[in-house]
């Protein structure tokens, strides 16, 4: 009889362990990057987003975000003050020069930051800073890319699209592989 009593009590103990269960509780599985990127808006909502090496990079405040129209075929987009990547050390800026026909519909292709961009074609060049040097991605050593101008509109300075690339640095630093880039900047 006592012991189909301590197999009772045991048996009891062991079911009754939920606060195990809530002290240790299963981790959540991880938030999916592309939910923490700003929506793909045309509106001039000062939004910039992408995955860098598969983690979420958003700037954190309108005023983070920026368009700087530099003349009749160039225009500068950049993002900065990173929310939430893990690249190394934390990224800090990623910027963008697009240089050709700006129109909305238009497609740029990647070169490198110090060739110099051709007037007769749709060209753009990309650079990007860790927050620990030497990994400053100045865009000179360059894989792939491009950049797709969803909506230019001069008269009310709005500027939105879509981009992708890959750079890298030599002496030890990652290669940069930026996918699902969008952009929404007023200029």
């Amino acid at each position: 009889m006592l012991g189909k009593l301590l197999l009772y009590l045991s048996l009891l103990s062991l079911t009754q362990c939920s606060k195990c269960k809530l002290d240790n509780p299963t981790p959540l599985p991880p938030k999916d990057p592309l939910s923490v990127l700003p929506a793909e808006t045309q509106t001039g909502a000062n939004t910039f987003g992408c995955l860098v090496n598969g983690n979420a990079y958003a700037t954190i405040s309108p005023i983070k975000c920026r368009g700087d129209w530099q003349g009749a075929r160039a225009l500068g987009i950049s993002g900065g003050a990173n929310a939430g990547a893990v690249f190394g050390k934390e990224l800090v800026s990623i910027g963008l020069l697009l240089n050709g026909k700006l129109e909305s519909g238009q497609l740029f292709d990647l070169v490198p930051f110090k060739q110099p961009l051709a007037p007769s074609l749709n060209q753009f060049a990309a650079n990007a800073v860790a927050g620990s040097k030497p990994c400053v991605y100045e865009g000179n050593y360059i894989k792939t890319g491009k950049v797709e101008l969803l909506k230019f509109d001069g008269l009310a300075r709005i500027a939105a699209g879509r981009f992708a690339f890959t750079l890298y640095e030599p002496g030890g630093c990652d290669t940069l592989r930026v996918t699902n880039g969008r952009f929404d900047v007023k200029f």
